[in-house]
């Protein structure tokens, strides 16, 4: 893509009814995302980054209009840089709603006291610090009420509630503020010196028409897309005639194919089409796409190797055992090298902001350096103030925000190079913390404020900077340059927050929180359950943890060596990063794929025909996304108690 895109000229970037549209889309967004989690079993909606949540209203009720306005009143149609306003705000709204974050802070601030027991012995060993101001009182049935059912006539406890989201969303803000002045900081460096592709953004565009060339007619306009968005939504029609046993489905969602598997020591590789997955998948770089099947099958055979040699999962600093380590050694490698390579910019970032050398522009940024420089500095000193009010000790909550945003970042990062459009790590920042520190090294009180902060310490989702580089990004088309953008995306974050907690809320009182498809009960043992593991551990860091983690840095460095070195290095360091967690182990198939069809239209016709396939597989996605679409209302009117598993990316 060109390093300075079209632009289109002669209008505001951001009218009032851009604006307007972009809020009622954040609600929207909010809305079903949340009632198809809750209500119709449509679990994953709001799971990716890119989520169907977003695309399923933006297609329906933004794109479908537009386009025939263009052709019935073209004066009443949105400009390109009204479509990417309004879509921008959308996606700011997408990362709200259950897997986002409501879900996770729900949970934890109904949790406590209505799943204490004299079994799980919560109440002796950490009720005593935990923060009152942050979770419901057992002093009413406030909470016993929203996972049981209210009976009739039953008035909401509202304020039993608005204290602690009061203080959740407080934090979270300074999360939001501070990733959007990490964002602006790197902004430039990200897009114009290093030109990373953003694939994710790059579908976007395309979808709203915006050519990568103004020669070139939008992808959507071409006769493969019609033919692949025909295509697919007749193959997910035939699926949901199969819902009545009419005919036999088409295994492209749902349960795996098969399980992989080479030897009973090697774990099972999973081998599944997500339709959703492939079709992103094909923006993806060749070799980034080699690299994420090579490391898939490199770390399978490292777990095999590993149980052959009866070497245990040591889980102090990940979950996921000493693969998981390592892939946390090749992330931070990932983020200090990341900074390191942009050392320049960031010295002409710090000259702007401290008004050493005015002639650096910051003028296509959400706002000023100096606002970002200062306002990370805020931002940082609030998230340590707010984590010390909970009860963690200051060494701790420096360590872990230094975890945290080192995470954040690296997520960032890789989805703005490589475009995954549903990715996890192996690692939460919480754990993480607790185990480079050693948990029988932490005070009572800071290990339940460590436990707390799953609340946001596990989520890639919402606070990853995903949204808000990728918001940055799409905004180098709009026209005029405006720093009005952050604006609207605070508003429409706040929107969808207010939208998704209250429909949720309400939701839980009307039928009983436990009787939610969702389920937010079954996360409160997990996160709580932390707590009481941190209090009764004794381990520490194994040498084999540490001989894992310094190898994935070794690795990574490496990588990056030989793709200095040699121009035929195959192998791209983020796929040692990305593989590890099981989000991108269910991919394997869709990548696969994606990167046999791209090498064999390389070599047979080159960069152009590539090209010219790329809009045959943005149609495939905007046919499957609008066939989960009618399978959702299906399923709401004909099976609303069963409904079907239309996509799957964990289980």
């Amino acid at each position: 893509m060109s390093s300075e895109p079209p632009r289109s000229r002669g209008t505001a970037a951001i009218t009032l009814r851009a604006g307007v549209i972009g809020l009622a889309l954040s609600a929207v967004v909010a809305f079903w995302g949340q009632f198809s989690a809750d209500h119709a079993g449509y679990n994953f909606s709001t799971y990716a980054h890119l989520p169907a949540a977003l695309l399923i209203p933006f297609l329906i009720l933004i794109l479908g209009p537009h386009v025939l306005l263009k052709r019935l009143a073209p004066r009443y149609a949105l400009t390109t840089s009204e479509l990417i306003v309004v879509f921008v705000m959308g996606m700011i709204g997408s990362m709200v709603p259950d897997w986002g974050m409501t879900r996770y802070l729900v949970s934890l601030i109904t949790g406590p006291f209505y799943h204490a027991s004299p079994e799980n012995r919560w109440a002796e060993t950490f009720f005593d610090t935990l923060p009152a101001w942050l979770v419901i009182s057992d002093k009413t049935d406030a909470v016993r009420v929203f996972y049981e059912g209210a009976a009739p006539g039953y008035r909401i406890p509202w304020m039993a509630w608005i204290s602690p989201l009061l203080w959740w969303m407080s934090c979270f803000g300074a999360l939001m503020w501070t990733g959007a002045c990490i964002v602006v900081i790197l902004r430039k460096q990200w897009v114009s010196h290093e030109r990373l592709r953003f694939p994710l953004g790059e579908v976007a565009l395309n979808l709203m028409g915006v050519g990568k060339d103004r020669d070139e007619p939008p992808m959507v306009r071409t006769t493969a897309f019609r033919i692949g968005a025909g295509l697919s939504f007749a193959v997910v029609c035939w699926n949901i005639a199969s819902y009545w046993d009419i005919v036999s489905p088409v295994p492209i969602m749902g349960p795996d194919l098969l399980q992989l598997q080479v030897h009973p020591s090697i774990p099972e590789l999973p081998i599944r089409l997500n339709v959703f997955v492939f079709c992103f998948a094909f923006f993806i770089n060749a070799e980034i796409l080699f690299s994420l099947c090579f490391f898939l099958l490199f770390t399978t055979l490292q777990r095999g190797v590993l149980n052959m040699l009866g070497v245990t999962a040591a889980t102090t600093m990940s979950p996921t055992g000493l693969v998981g380590t390592q892939s946390i050694g090749a992330l931070i490698a990932l983020v200090v090298w990341g900074l390191w390579m942009a050392r320049r910019h960031l010295a002409s970032v710090a000259r702007r902001a401290f008004g050493r050398d005015p002639s650096v522009d910051d003028s296509g940024e959400f706002f000023s350096y100096r606002v970002a420089v200062f306002g990370l500095i805020f931002g940082v000193l609030y998230l340590l103030a707010w984590l010390y009010s909970i009860g963690m000790s200051l060494p701790v909550s420096l360590i872990l925000l230094a975890v945290l945003f080192t995470i954040y970042l690296g997520m960032a990062r890789i989805v703005a190079e490589a475009g995954l459009v549903a990715m996890d790590l192996p690692v939460n920042a919480n754990n993480f913390t607790a185990g480079i520190i050693g948990a029988d090294n932490l005070d009572s009180s800071t290990i339940t404020a460590l436990g707390m902060t799953n609340a946001f310490a596990r989520n890639w989702r919402t606070f990853t900077m995903i949204g808000l580089s990728h918001a940055a990004y799409l905004q180098r088309w709009m026209a005029p340059a405006t720093r009005h953008l952050f604006l609207w995306i605070c508003l429409a974050f706040a929107v969808s927050v207010v939208t998704s907690l209250y429909y949720y809320i309400s939701a839980g009182y009307a039928v009983g929180a436990d009787n939610l498809l969702s389920k937010p009960g079954d996360l409160v043992p997990f996160f709580y359950n932390t707590i009481m593991t941190w209090n009764s551990s004794v381990s520490s860091v194994s040498d084999l943890e540490l001989i894992f983690f310094g190898n994935g840095i070794v690795l990574y460095m490496l990588m990056i060596l030989g793709r200095f070195l040699f121009l035929w290095w195959p192998l791209h360091p983020i796929g040692l990063v990305a593989v590890a967690a099981d989000t991108v182990r269910f991919m394997f198939l869709p990548f696969f794929l994606a990167w046999l069809i791209q090498v064999i239209l390389l070599r047979l016709g080159g960069g152009a025909l590539y090209r010219r396939a790329q809009p045959l597989f943005l149609g495939i996605l905007v046919g499957y996304v609008l066939g989960m679409a009618l399978s959702f209302l299906v399923d709401s009117l004909w099976f609303p108690a069963a409904p079907h598993q239309f996509e799957s990316f964990i289980n």
